[in-house]
């Protein structure tokens, strides 16, 4: 691993530390946006080519095929290149802010049970940056995709996603603050946890992970409730969409099977987008801790 120089290495700040560590690592990130542009862009086209083989082979012609099979190997180019240069990029990362951090934080008289949590919290800010951003960019590529594509083929079908979109918005938007909020008190324990530890007194261990557990589930039922209610518009969509598009005459047989899967990637895309809602809050919280001067 080549040796960072003091300008090089990341410089902690307070506020806005996400953009500060974009910003820092921009050259690098952008790489992997482009893999990952490229194996987004190949991942929208299988309905419509997987459409065209259908339409392709009722007519006796191999060229859909053809075209699908290419696609497969396109697809397999950008997704190995991108985690094969992910994984050093981000472990590089990871080395410099966690490295950088300790330094800082000691400076600050941050005790080693705060520093000890807040290393571990870091470690979830670089698998976003590794794991999360890009399936959300993924997401948002897929999500404007699909739209486009629906709406060439079948605008009513559009139209439907678009309203559950707006209602997946409203269910989630309710839960903001609590989100925030759970999270905030988690975290606050998790701090603790080493003092607890050495202490090592009966009663003060099991409350701390009692009200690790507490928090926990209260996460976990604000989330299944926010998931069953974003189902049931999903679910509705989904029926809407299967007797629209069999219905509409207008359509090829193979044009039918595309808009069904782009309907049936947008429902997945839709279910994964109160995930990344969720983390972004959760990341809020943690950024805010780990920039603090003052401990």
């Amino acid at each position: 691993m080549r040796v960072l120089t003091r300008s090089d290495r990341f410089q902690w700040k307070e506020g806005g530390l996400l953009r500060t560590i974009a910003g820092h690592y921009r050259s690098k990130i952008v790489i992997t946006w482009i893999l990952l542009l490229g194996e987004c862009l190949a991942n929208l086209l299988f309905p419509l080519a997987i459409g065209f083989s259908v339409d392709s082979l009722l007519e006796n012609s191999n060229t859909g095929i053809f075209t699908l099979g290419g696609l497969c190997v396109v697809m397999l180019m950008f997704a190995a290149g991108r985690r094969y240069y992910d994984t050093r990029v981000y472990s590089s990362m990871y080395h410099d802010l966690a490295t950088t951090l300790v330094e800082r934080k000691r400076k600050s008289g941050t005790s080693t049970t705060r520093l000890t949590a807040q290393v571990n919290l870091l470690r979830e800010i670089v698998e976003f940056f590794e794991n999360s951003l890009p399936e959300l960019i993924g997401a948002l590529i897929t999500f404007l995709g699909v739209m486009v594509l629906l709406g060439t083929i079948d605008p009513w079908v559009m139209a439907s996603c678009l309203i559950g979109s707006l209602l997946v918005l409203a269910i989630y938007a309710l839960s903001e603050k609590r989100i925030f909020s759970y999270n905030k008190h988690q975290n606050d324990e998790l701090e603790k946890q080493v003092d607890v530890l050495e202490e090592n007194r009966r009663r003060r261990v099991h409350a701390h992970f009692g009200r690790i557990v507490k928090w926990n589930i209260k996460l976990s039922d604000l989330e299944t409730l926010n998931f069953s209610g974003v189902w049931i518009v999903m679910a509705l969509l989904l029926v809407f969409s299967v007797v629209v598009v069999v219905g509409n005459e207008a359509i090829s047989y193979g044009q039918k099977i595309t808009s069904i899967m782009y309907v049936f990637e947008y429902i997945q895309v839709v279910m994964s987008f109160p995930f990344f809602y969720q983390e972004a809050i959760r990341l809020r919280e943690i950024t805010g801790r780990l920039s603090k001067t003052e401990n």
